[in-house]
């Protein structure tokens, strides 16, 4: 009599616990693969800096920006610290904002804004520094012809840094107000009363008084001027502190 075949254990399938594991370790290895590439490739001197562009410098040397960003000639550009160089840049006296770009595959775009020179501050001893309208020192020494503020007491300030100065302030406040008149006004300054005085480019003194209705004094200069006619030249200085009743002082 034959035997019956012994029927075939039946095969039982892998539990969820089992086929969570070989995902998990195949997806480790998968991870640690892809950070292992991602390492090389972002270390491949493929990325190393191959061009440094600046754009918007006029009074700011190209080499200067390049120099206070500091970008090593093998730095990797996807590595930098681009808001670090941004601020290296901003440290020049000159340079109001700097915005630090890269490119594929290793170039570094700088787009630089440049402050723009105010003024002249003058004061004791000789003191003279080019600022902007946020009273940033720009460097020291004067421009020919510049608009010069004169506060009674400002100190000596290094090229980058802000004069905090409140007279200074109001002074820029009341040059920009005035900045329309027929006659460019310089010489910017406040008398022992606090008072505001300008001279024009003729040197004849402007005496504003208080910094009320300074549009409606500036706009009284031109026609008394134009009713001077030739007797200007023995004016010394028009007050307009009562601007109903301006009065010509003469030498």
């Amino acid at each position: 009599m034959k035997r019956k075949p012994a029927r075939a254990q039946r095969r039982s399938r892998p539990t969820a616990g089992e086929r969570l594991r070989t995902f998990w370790f195949l997806g480790l290895l998968l991870v640690f693969a892809g950070a292992y590439g991602l390492w090389v490739l972002v270390h491949s001197s493929l990325f190393d800096l191959k061009r440094l562009e600046v754009t918007g410098v006029g009074r700011v040397a190209r080499s200067e920006v390049a120099a206070r960003a500091a970008i090593g000639a093998h730095a990797n550009v996807w590595l930098l610290d681009t808001r670090a160089i941004g601020r290296r840049v901003e440290a020049i006296p000159y340079v109001l904002s700097a915005g630090v770009h890269r490119a594929l595959p290793a170039s570094v775009r700088i787009d630089v804004t440049e402050r723009k020179p105010d003024g002249c501050v003058r004061g004791a001893n000789d003191l003279a520094l080019t600022v902007d309208s946020a009273g940033r020192v720009l460097e020291r020494g004067c421009a020919p012809g510049s608009v010069v503020y004169l506060p009674q007491s400002v100190r000596d300030m290094a090229p980058g840094s802000f004069l905090n100065d409140p007279e200074l302030a109001r002074l820029q406040h009341d040059a920009h107000a005035l900045a329309n008149s027929g006659d460019r006004l310089r010489d910017f300054r406040h008398d022992t009363y606090g008072q505001l005085e300008a001279s024009l480019a003729s040197g004849i003194r402007v005496r504003f008084g208080d910094e009320e209705d300074l549009d409606r004094k500036r706009r009284l200069i031109a026609p008394i001027l134009a009713s001077l006619g030739a007797r200007v030249a023995g004016v010394i200085a028009i007050d307009l502190r009562a601007p109903a009743t301006p009065v010509v002082e003469r030498k």
